[in-house]
């Protein structure tokens, strides 16, 4: 493993809590609730003690603007996506542009992160995907970089952007096609039910496996969700809007860490989160 990929992940679990703070280049001013204001939501974030923040150029330049930064690293994201946008989309894109690995020289950036994109079975887009983890993956390979490809099985809902799908086959076939292009960590959305999984770990064939949040659960099914992806093999989590839209997400991001980091039971998780 690689020292930059190495400091993502806690020394004794070797497991690794990724929150996401990319959410606002999306086009869903939604995505961006309890975390308008950036600069001042990313040192409450902080305080959970995160392994790692994931978060866009400005999202950086706004992280080393703090007076008092935390010993965290950054998982630095390339491309932009429309396909999240609250409309009907038209023509569905990802576009990145390779200058902006040159923000990857960062010392703080351990790994950059591409989409893999199958909407609706979109050949177009899937390719864009795929041709921007080419030019990336070498690039990264040469520099030293990480690379954490995010593929995603989504369908497009009318009028409301895309969701995603839980479908095990399809799921793991992405993540195999991310394998072979290179992928260094795979961050993935979790299957329907949950308990399948285990198999999207097995086909990743050791790349490292991270189960995204996605849309908005409770937290006692996101807890119950970070659970099953632990005991089945999963490398850690990368949670979002779950989190950062939470009440106290320095509080949830402790309460994720017990079961992730402390391999704890969901109900003192659970405990951990409701504590007063």
């Amino acid at each position: 493993m690689s020292k930059k990929r190495s400091s993502m992940f806690n020394p004794k679990s070797k497991k690794c809590i990724n929150i996401a703070l990319d959410l606002g280049i999306f086009g869903d001013k939604g995505f961006s609730k309890g975390i308008e204001d950036l600069k001042e939501a990313m040192p409450a974030i902080l305080q959970g003690k995160p392994d790692v923040i994931q978060v866009n150029p400005g999202g950086l330049k706004i992280f080393n603007s703090l007076k008092n930064k935390a010993n965290v690293s950054i998982a630095l994201r390339l491309d932009v996506t429309n396909v999240y946008e609250p409309r009907d989309i038209q023509y569905a894109w990802d576009t990145m542009d390779l200058s902006t690995m040159e923000f990857a020289n960062d010392s703080r950036v351990a790994c950059v992160v591409l989409n893999l994109l199958n909407l609706d079975e979109n050949s177009r887009l899937q390719e864009q995907c795929i041709q921007n983890i080419q030019i990336v993956a070498a690039r990264c390979k040469k520099l030293g970089i990480p690379l954490m490809v995010e593929p995603l099985v989504m369908t497009a809902k009318p009028g409301a952007g895309s969701a995603s799908i839980g479908d095990v086959n399809k799921i793991a076939a992405l993540v195999r096609q991310a394998v072979e292009l290179g992928a260094d960590i795979i961050k993935v959305d979790a299957t329907s039910p949950m308990t399948d999984f285990g198999a999207v770990v097995e086909i990743a064939s050791g790349v490292p496996v991270l189960v995204r949040g996605g849309g908005q659960v409770t937290p006692q099914e996101l807890l119950e969700r970070t659970r099953i992806a632990m005991d089945v093999g999963a490398s850690g989590v990368v949670y979002g809007r779950n989190v950062v839209q939470h009440p106290t997400p320095a509080k949830f991001i402790k309460a994720i860490s017990s079961i992730v980091h402390g391999n704890s039971s969901v109900e003192k998780a659970l405990s951990i989160l409701e504590k007063k």
